[in-house]
């Protein structure tokens, strides 16, 4: 099960794993898919990760060993990424034991900066984003790893979710996500053309490798024009152009300037090209489809 740990529980695993030396604070922040916490050393800050059990794109504890392998293959390569500090072991996951189960953990360099609104990103921001997601592409196809990540593909982005919402639907007074989720279903009607068209971008080159996947403002932080991307925690092996998904939300001058920047490093396809839009919108559903699945998760939760 998946306890949540109070801060001070919270330090005790870190000083136990990690030899960071005196710890100031440790603050928790949030439970999304993961508890997260904030280490302040008093010269460095870490965000430290306790992973929550049972989710739907994990199917053992080797995909969260892909993800952390994954950013620190990507910095090596200069992508800005927030890295994973190892463990006094030499290892970049932890597992510990609870009285109710493993629990597995990581710690994080902090990404400094901060995150920027859609109406507040530049256009050499978009750019710079643009330019580093191109990289993270690009570097991200010399990456091997022993140990196997889910696809995010038309199951995840269009079967799920509708299964989901159709599930929510069944109740006597369904959620706003519910319904929420089902104007997005009736908006994207018919939805063959929006599977004709993605398929239609192929598998051939690098077109289909590993990406981010959840790449909102919410996970890069800016300092001026420099930035670090992190929460790979959805990262999986889907089109590269649905990473770019992310344009669809910025204002059009941004939005330019951020496919230009991707452009610079790896030119799109005109079938990639053409899809963007078709992907943004089936993010919204992915969205949906996600929440919701968090909602579900958290019904098992000791503590809800």
């Amino acid at each position: 099960m998946n306890t949540l740990l109070n801060a001070e529980e919270a330090l005790q695993i870190i000083r136990r794993h990690y030899s960071l030396g005196s710890i100031k604070y440790c603050m928790f922040i949030r439970r999304g898919f993961n508890d997260t916490y904030l280490v302040d050393t008093g010269s460095k800050k870490y965000i430290f990760r306790l992973y929550l059990n049972g989710k739907y794109y994990v199917a053992s504890h080797d995909a969260y060993r892909f993800e952390l392998d994954l950013v620190n293959h990507l910095h090596t390569r200069d992508v800005p990424v927030a890295t994973a500090i190892p463990t006094q072991n030499g290892e970049h996951l932890g597992v510990m034991q609870t009285a109710h189960g493993q629990r597995a953990f990581a710690l994080f360099n902090y990404a400094d900066g901060i995150a920027l609104s859609r109406d507040s990103v530049t256009n050499d921001q978009g750019y710079q984003l643009g330019v580093a997601l191109a990289n993270l592409h690009l570097a991200a196809n010399s990456f091997e790893s022993q140990f196997e990540r889910y696809k995010l593909d038309l199951k995840y982005l269009i079967d799920e979710p509708i299964r989901l919402i159709s599930e929510g639907e069944k109740s006597t007074d369904p959620k706003d996500n519910i319904k929420h989720g089902r104007r997005i279903i009736d908006k994207l009607q018919p939805i063959e053309p929006y599977i004709d068209r993605i398929k239609s971008i192929g598998t051939e080159g690098d077109k289909f490798g590993i990406i981010h996947a959840d790449l909102h403002l919410g996970n890069v932080h800016f300092r001026g024009n420099e930035l670090t991307i992190f929460d790979f925690d959805h990262c999986a092996y889907g089109w590269r152009a649905y990473d770019l998904a992310i344009a669809s939300g910025l204002p059009k001058k941004q939005k330019a300037s951020m496919i230009e920047g991707y452009e610079s490093k790896r030119p799109l396809s005109q079938e990639e090209r053409d899809s963007l839009m078709d992907l943004g919108n089936l993010r919204n559903l992915w969205d949906i489809g996600d929440i919701l699945a968090t909602e579900n998760l958290r019904k098992l939760l000791l503590d809800v």
